[in-house]
């Protein structure tokens, strides 16, 4: 029987998990890679990486029930799902708070009053 480990929680967000705390997470995961596909941690020479489930930019916390290993490929397309999610909550929130600036319109595009020809004259829509 094993004694109980206190969990790590990093005094801030930039405090990378000690390795004592990245062997029980890989252990905890039986060497499988969390995001699903099955594959096994390190195989052949392939690093591990570590990932925190609810991410940092989105408001989860840097402590260890919140990370989780990931091999690189499948790091690397949750990372990219992480940033689209921030971008879209950020412009929703940037237009909730007013303070969205709409596009300038392109002379000629379909979103100002005017019309360009084809024979080069301006008119107005």
């Amino acid at each position: 029987m094993s004694r109980p480990v206190k969990e790590w929680i990093g005094k801030t967000d930039t405090t990378p998990a000690p390795t004592r705390v990245k062997a029980r997470i890989v252990m905890a995961q039986d060497g499988i890679c969390a995001c699903g596909c099955g594959a096994k941690l390190g195989a052949s020479g392939e690093a591990i990486e570590f990932d925190h489930e609810d991410a940092l930019i989105l408001g989860g916390e840097n402590r260890e029930a919140n990370l989780r290993a990931l091999r690189r490929p499948c790091h690397r397309v949750k990372t990219n799902q992480d940033v689209a999610q921030k971008s879209v909550e950020a412009r929703k929130r940037a237009k909730h708070l007013g303070l969205h600036q709409p596009k300038s319109a392109l002379p000629g595009s379909r979103n100002t009053k005017w019309k360009k020809k084809i024979s080069g004259e301006v008119v107005p829509r």
